[in-house]
């Protein structure tokens, strides 16, 4: 990375820190001046990392992944990467953009959907602070130590949601597959499907990526502050 993109970065992230500790003590002091309900500092800091990470996390998450996918089913096709090779690490190289594909009117509406639902998930998962100290409670429950309790929340709150969300897809994937092999389908076609898996399959990551930062960041709030 070029030192001027690190100080970008770096400018970026001092800029955008200081925007959220501002809207935290903002918010926290006019919901509890100005109206009847009482909220904490550490609840509305939740609210607002968790907020951050729905909403502006799960799309740039969701955009690396499905770029690093891009880059894996390219590096298949070039038989630069075999079936049952270790898969290189995730951003560990330079990728291309994936390819240009015009998604139809009906596929950005279900698209469009999926955001919402994947973004009102989690604030409905996470947002709330007692949602976190009832999930860590329970995994601190059936945990023998920290190993355990770090194995648990890797089972709980990864692993599942992810065989979850394929679980679901597979079917999809499964029609895709039949209609590839029957052929006759033009080059067109064959990219928007390819490219539909790829942004479904980038998308289930992208949402399990940012469930787990978002039970980090409630996490770290109930262990340190």
């Amino acid at each position: 990375m070029k030192p001027v993109q690190v100080v970008k970065i770096l400018a970026f992230s001092m800029v955008l820190t200081a925007v959220m500790l501002m809207g935290w003590i903002g918010l926290v002091y006019a919901v509890n001046t100005y109206t009847a309900i009482a909220i904490t500092a550490e609840e509305v800091l939740n609210l607002i990392l968790v907020g951050f990470v729905a909403v502006i996390g799960l799309p740039i998450l969701h955009a690396a992944t499905y770029r690093w996918f891009w880059h894996i089913r390219r590096k298949q096709a070039a038989g630069e990467l075999l079936l049952g090779e270790e898969m290189p690490g995730f951003g560990s190289e330079p990728t291309q953009p994936p390819p240009p594909i015009k998604w139809r009117a009906r596929q950005i509406a279900v698209y469009a959907l999926l955001y919402l639902v994947g973004m009102s998930s989690l604030i409905a998962a996470y947002a709330p602070l007692g949602h976190q100290e009832a999930l860590t409670s329970f995994l601190w429950r059936f945990s023998a130590g920290r190993a355990s309790f770090s194995s648990l929340v890797q089972l709980v709150i990864v692993f599942l949601p992810m065989a979850l969300c394929f679980v679901c897809l597979i079917p999809l994937f499964e029609a895709d597959r039949k209609r590839l092999a029957a052929g006759g389908l033009s080059e067109q076609e064959v990219l928007g499907i390819r490219g539909r898996q790829e942004w479904l399959s980038s998308f289930a990551t992208a949402f399990v990526m940012a469930g787990f930062l978002a039970f980090i960041a409630g996490n770290m709030i109930l262990a340190y502050l």
